[in-house]
């Protein structure tokens, strides 16, 4: 064998222990939680003996690190394909159904959640925090879909904003602003902190309520009940958040069931 032909080979397989190991952290972590995703556990789940995986990941920060950023890729991937499914041009019809899509993968996720939610805080105690990865903040990259949308209605004068920003937040408004920018190339330029800070009003607002459903803290009876009367909710909490961008919920919405094939956590 070529030496060529040996160092793709070698890169070959580096690539699938890669790719096994993040698989199997992530069905650690779906059976068992976020402790139940170890280096022990998952070297006896590839087949590699002693410290081998170490080789792949130095710590298990890394391999959390790894597996963070592959499940926010399949969120954001699963939210992003629900807005493209929309009627073109729809604006009300991509952020609802943003909102819808999120809740749904992250019901039906529980533990992904948790490792997307705590990272920051439970790495930063060991030895490579994964905080930030996610572009800005927790979910950040998800939240950020609804920009072109938003930023579409006050370039048409749908909305003004055009009350200043407290100044204590204009610095970390003017830098988020200047993120989504450059993420979304083709949206208007000259948009204002003020509708930057609208959405993370909107943001916060819904992922209150997204952590209240995941961790089990809306305080209603189990089963088709409680899941009406949390759709309910979040319904009016869309509503809401539309009209801070002068939109209403369009009748051509095509929206993911929040509740499809649920793995929340049961008991409180």
């Amino acid at each position: 064998m070529t030496r060529s032909a040996e160092s793709t080979t070698r890169r070959r397989r580096r690539e699938e222990l890669l790719s096994a190991s993040i698989d199997v952290a992530r069905r650690l972590l779906a059976d068992g939680g976020l402790e139940s995703v170890t280096m022990l556990a998952v070297s006896r789940e590839i087949g590699i003996a002693g410290p081998g995986l170490y080789r792949y990941f130095p710590s298990r920060s890394d391999l959390l690190r790894a597996t963070y950023r592959h499940v926010l890729d399949e969120l954001v991937a699963h939210v992003r394909a629900a807005v493209v499914r929309q009627p073109a041009g729809d604006r009300a019809a991509e952020v609802h159904a943003l909102t819808y899509a999120m809740f749904a993968w992250c019901v039906a996720h529980p533990h992904e959640f948790d490792l997307l939610l705590s990272a920051g805080l439970r790495l930063a105690r060991e030895d490579g925090a994964v905080a930030g990865e996610a572009g800005g903040g927790t979910f950040y990259e998800v939240a950020a879909l609804a920009f072109p949308a938003v930023a579409a209605q006050w370039a048409d004068g749908a909305v003004r904003f055009d009350e200043p920003v407290s100044p204590e937040l204009e610095a970390e408004l003017t830098a988020r602003r200047d993120a989504l920018l450059a993420a979304f190339p083709d949206a208007p330029r000259e948009v204002p902190l003020g509708l930057v800070a609208a959405v993370r009003v909107a943001w916060q607002r819904t992922f209150g309520l997204l952590c209240m459903t995941v961790y089990n803290h809306v305080l209603e009876p189990d089963g088709p009940v409680r899941h009406d009367y949390i759709t309910a909710l979040l319904g009016d909490l869309n509503e809401r958040n539309l009209a801070l961008f002068g939109m209403v919920p369009s009748p051509a919405v095509r929206l993911e069931p929040v509740f499809a094939g649920s793995g929340e956590r049961s008991g409180s």
